[in-house]
């Protein structure tokens, strides 16, 4: 709830499992991007918990909660390449290369982004 009491997001309860993947649908302004911003650690939780692997994360830093997000205006790296720009934040959390390599291609033939990573 913001201090003007709006509530963004109420009563939502999500479970994924391992090696999921999901996508948010619905219309402008139904708490899309508020959700996954507070999954992702960017936004306060004001009510209620948020588990991930078991754990609660209401208090987890952004950078230690292991999170991906695309965001709606691209936050591309201009001076990097599609692959570079894949492979960033795995190399940030030390991903080994041989995994990274694998990683990359994998989400880049879910994208459709296999012909532009070279």
């Amino acid at each position: 709830m913001t201090d003007e009491g709006v509530v963004a997001v109420d009563d939502f309860n999500l479970e994924i499992g391992d090696e999921e993947f999901i996508v948010l649908v619905g219309p402008s302004g139904c708490g899309k991007s508020t959700t996954l911003r507070m999954i992702a650690g960017l936004e306060d939780i004001t009510r209620g918990e948020l588990f991930i692997d078991g754990k609660l994360m209401n208090n987890v830093s952004p950078k230690d909660r292991d999170i991906a997000m695309v965001f709606q205006n691209y936050a591309l790296y201009p001076h990097m390449s599609v692959r570079q720009n894949l492979e960033f934040p795995l190399k940030m959390h030390k991903v080994p290369a041989d995994e990274i390599k694998v990683k990359v291609e994998e989400a880049a033939e879910i994208l459709d982004l296999t012909p532009y990573l070279d």
